[in-house]
């Protein structure tokens, strides 16, 4: 199993110090990647429900800090030699896929072939409304997206007519370093999302699953891909999860995975590869830089598969 750290690109950690700070450190520690969120702008007032906590509330506001993760990562790109760069997740629909295709080439090639393109639908409305971008059609929109994408990735003259966009008669150079192109992970666990990871992208990205999640998805994943012809040889089951590495044992009934005494982290750890998680990318809970740092400190020292 691969290990990766989220990087606080938004909220009150969202300074370059700070992520210089602990991208260096997870380098130093031997962790394989860093990965960062995408929000461009928030609403002063949000009526859309957030999917990733059961009240729905989303933890940022119009004043918090946001580091935009294209321009953020380039600079990181610069600061570190070995490290895998990547989004946890881009919003495809919120850019123009030509210019992410032209972006995320360049930034493939600046870090000699390190990018990894976590891809997403998005699910704040109102923020597309801000960037003139298609809520209802996400879905559609990021399909021809992440085509034309590989398309200007591994076509000097690329050809691609959809509905939502119809590009020809244009090339796009250098080439990304990565071959065939940069690895696309895309998430979600609804049917669509399955089927969107299985036939378009070289990888799944999830949130907040347990063992038992990623089991069945990886296991959806395979049927999905096997009724295509494909294997799933290659294929990243890959999974962003909140991280606390305590003294004590957590025994409270609402334990989450990765909360608890380094013994009960390394059993969680054990699940997720028996589950068949490839890549695990970890968000600490911590108030500053230094509390980041050392619950990255104290993962690296637990046995892990």
């Amino acid at each position: 199993m691969k290990y990766g750290v989220i990087l606080p690109n938004v909220g009150p950690l969202a300074h370059i110090d700070s992520l210089i700070q602990i991208a260096s450190g997870a380098e130093a520690l031997g962790y394989d990647g860093v990965f960062l969120s995408d929000h461009i702008a928030i609403p002063t007032e949000l009526h859309s429900r957030y999917p990733y906590r059961s009240d729905g509330r989303f933890p940022l506001t119009a004043a918090d800090r946001i580091l935009e993760p294209l321009t953020t990562l380039a600079y990181l790109a610069a600061i570190t030699t070995r490290l895998q760069l990547g989004f946890s997740v881009l919003v495809l629909p919120y850019r123009h896929p030509v210019l992410n295709a032209k972006m995320l080439g360049t930034l493939d090639v600046i870090s000699n072939g390190r990018l990894i393109v976590g891809a997403g639908v998005g699910w704040m409305e109102e923020e597309f409304n801000a960037l003139d971008a298609d809520f209802d059609a996400r879905g559609a929109v990021t399909d021809e997206h992440i085509a034309l994408l590989k398309a200007f990735w591994t076509n000097p003259a690329p050809d691609v007519c959809g509905e939502h966009y119809s590009v020809a008669g244009v090339g796009m150079a250098p080439s990304p370093v990565s071959q065939p192109h940069p690895p696309i992970w895309t998430g979600g666990i609804s049917r669509p999302a399955l089927r969107r990871a299985a036939s378009l992208a070289d990888g799944w990205h999830g949130v907040r699953q347990s063992p038992s999640d990623v089991a069945r998805v990886a296991a959806r994943i395979g049927e999905l891909r096997s009724s295509r012809g494909a294997s799933t040889e290659g294929f990243t089951i890959s999974l962003r999860a909140g991280l606390d590495v305590a003294d004590a044992p957590f025994d409270g009934a609402g334990r989450t995975p990765l909360r608890g005494s380094p013994d009960q982290v390394s059993s969680d750890l054990d699940e997720y590869a028996q589950a068949g998680l490839d890549y695990l990318v970890v968000e600490p809970r911590a108030a500053n830089s230094a509390e980041l740092l050392d619950q990255l400190e104290r993962f690296a020292e637990i046995d892990r598969p």
